[in-house]
């Protein structure tokens, strides 16, 4: 009799228990906060063979990542370019390791807090073999103090908010995704000007209008500018400051690219020969920077760092300290 009636208690418990868990399953549910997948869709990194990119405002078309063979290529305004292979493979990255945190707005009611509506979001639609496998809109991107160990620098994390195709929720991910999906065409793009090994070059000829030019050469371990002794430190400096030179102002949309006044060839072994070229255009105000290492851009740009960076002048490499002794 008494275990009938201990029998008795137990169900009245676990019924009591049930009904306690429906209803906090349902505030969670209302609120938002854990009934969710955290795998909002899956992307096969290694699969992926389109990416439209459409911006935030309408009259932008989109910006087309598509895979051709092994490589990438940028279509935007009717035009078609080499795409940075590192900024793909970080994007390829992203894609398939997006997943929810938690949800952060259940309803349309909360779009626009979230800078998620159709006008005011990034859309991002990714395709594996013509089948689209993610479809998503990129809102509203928030900096917190965080104490987690991944997060070393000021202690700051960085979560967006995104919504997917089909789902009226709003959800907070992990990453600074408008950056890493930008409207600008450009931070997908090649942007290497030219690049080197700087223990394998030779010789770098300087040709530049009048009786400018010169040449650095390496005699031994040792350089020299036009035959006399260059300062080594300077050459090193020299040397690390146009190594992996890169840029991000393209020079598509300059009706035409004036001719070169100043060029830079730079040798050395076991490397093609790299071939600079570069000139202030009076007309435009602008510097105009290319290269054959990288055949499918031209850079320009209003601002004449790079280019006085790269076209240096002979009395930069003089060594100052043996010419006063003479």
């Amino acid at each position: 009799m008494l275990k009938k009636f201990n029998n008795k208690i137990l169900l009245v418990i676990f019924a009591i228990l049930a009904v306690l868990v429906v209803i906090v399953l349902f505030y969670e549910n209302k609120n938002g906060d854990r009934t969710f997948k955290s795998d909002l869709f899956t992307v096969d990194s290694a699969k992926v063979t389109l990416i439209n990119i459409y911006p935030k405002t309408k009259n932008n078309k989109a910006i087309t990542l598509v895979k051709t063979g092994k490589n990438w290529e940028i279509k935007t305004n009717n035009k078609t370019f080499p795409a940075d292979s590192t900024a793909i493979q970080r994007i390829l990255h992203t894609l398939a390791h997006i997943k929810a945190e938690r949800v952060a707005g259940i309803d349309k009611s909360s779009w626009a807090n979230f800078e998620i509506t159709d006008t005011s979001s990034t859309h991002v639609v990714v395709e594996q073999d013509k089948e689209t496998v993610a479809d998503f809109r990129i809102g509203k991107y928030t900096f917190t103090q965080s104490n987690e160990r991944q997060y070393r620098q000021n202690n700051v994390k960085v979560n967006s908010h995104i919504r997917v195709a089909g789902d009226d929720r709003v959800y907070v991910v992990d990453g600074f995704l408008n950056m890493m999906f930008s409207d600008q065409a450009s931070q997908y793009r090649n942007g290497i000007v030219f690049r080197f090994n700087k223990e394998q070059l030779t010789k770098l000829t300087f040709n530049y209008p009048a009786d400018s030019s010169f040449t650095l050469t390496k005699s031994g371990n040792k350089w020299l500018v036009n035959d006399q002794p260059a300062d080594s430190a300077e050459v090193e400096r020299y040397f690390n400051s146009i190594a992996n030179t890169v840029d991000s102002e393209f020079a598509d949309d300059e009706l035409k690219i004036p001719t070169s006044t100043h060029k830079l060839k730079i040798e050395g072994n076991n490397m093609p020969a790299i071939e600079v070229n570069g000139v202030s255009d009076t007309l435009s105000k602008k510097y105009f920077i290319n290269s054959t290492y990288n055949l499918s851009a031209s850079f320009a740009s209003s601002n004449s760092y790079l280019y006085n960076k790269i076209f240096a002048s002979k009395n930069k490499f003089k060594n100052v300290s043996k010419n006063s002794k003479k």
